[in-house]
């Protein structure tokens, strides 16, 4: 009898501290760029909050994040390279996790988005006010089905190949129809959350192309794009939310 009541006290302490953390008060909020795609949107953005190129998308732990980019500060994050060289990444520097106001010890294995991905999300939050942008927003499953890029748009990778598994999450900073071009705002997890701003693709295996065309063909893409961006182009079975 005493084991199963220690049995169903642990189990409920377990959900109890998951439930905690879930439901964890999320402070951060920004209207300031809502509902404007443009890319002189993203520019405003960029300069709000220092995504500048070359610098990290990082933060000290136990600090409150205020998702500004840092300058020479290089942060541990789960897939950066060397990364259990202290001497290689700025000691006591981690990635940027969206959605999670506090980092501590742990991280930045658990609670929240990081890397590339949480980018995005946390992007995608400042432009539309969502902020699951990746698994809310329209999504297209390719650029034909899209009518094209847009600034805005969350560009999606995640395919295995030869070579090992391929993941990048990037979103679309301009687009030049003319040349069949577009530039991005990003992040890679793997160079310490460095920040690539009005760059090439950097992930996915694609050696960081502004091609069109070449990011059309990668396997695993999806083009995620906010409700009130579609402009009357829709996914199949897209069904409005608003």
């Amino acid at each position: 009898m005493l084991y199963r009541s220690m049995t169903v006290f642990l189990a409920f302490l377990l959900v109890w501290c998951a439930a905690s953390v879930s439901m964890a008060d999320v402070t951060f909020t920004d209207t300031r760029f809502q509902g404007d795609y443009s890319t002189e949107n993203l520019d405003a953005i960029i300069e709000e909050y220092e995504l500048y190129d070359g610098w990290y998308w990082t933060t000290q732990r136990r600090v409150y994040q205020d998702y500004h980019g840092q300058e020479g500060k290089k942060g541990w994050t789960q897939t950066s390279k060397d990364r259990f060289d202290p001497f290689i990444y700025s000691w006591g520097w981690f990635g940027y996790r969206w959605n999670w106001d506090e980092l501590d010890e742990s991280m930045p294995n658990r609670y929240g988005w990081g890397e590339c991905f949480g980018f995005c999300q946390f992007l995608g939050y400042l432009l539309s006010g969502e902020r699951n942008p990746h698994r809310n927003w329209a999504a297209f499953e390719s650029v034909l089905q899209a009518g094209g890029l847009k600034p805005g748009d969350i560009v999606r990778v995640e395919y295995t190949d030869k070579s090992g598994l391929h993941q990048h999450s990037a979103m679309v900073y301009s687009v030049d129809e003319e040349e069949g071009t577009a530039l991005f705002l990003q992040v890679s997890g793997a160079n310490y959350n460095r920040i690539y701003t009005r760059r090439g693709f950097t992930g996915g295996g694609l050696g960081g192309t502004v091609k069109v065309a070449v990011i059309a063909k990668c396997p695993g893409l999806r083009i995620l794009r906010a409700e009130e961006n579609l402009d009357g182009v829709y996914p199949p079975g897209w069904k409005p939310k608003n």
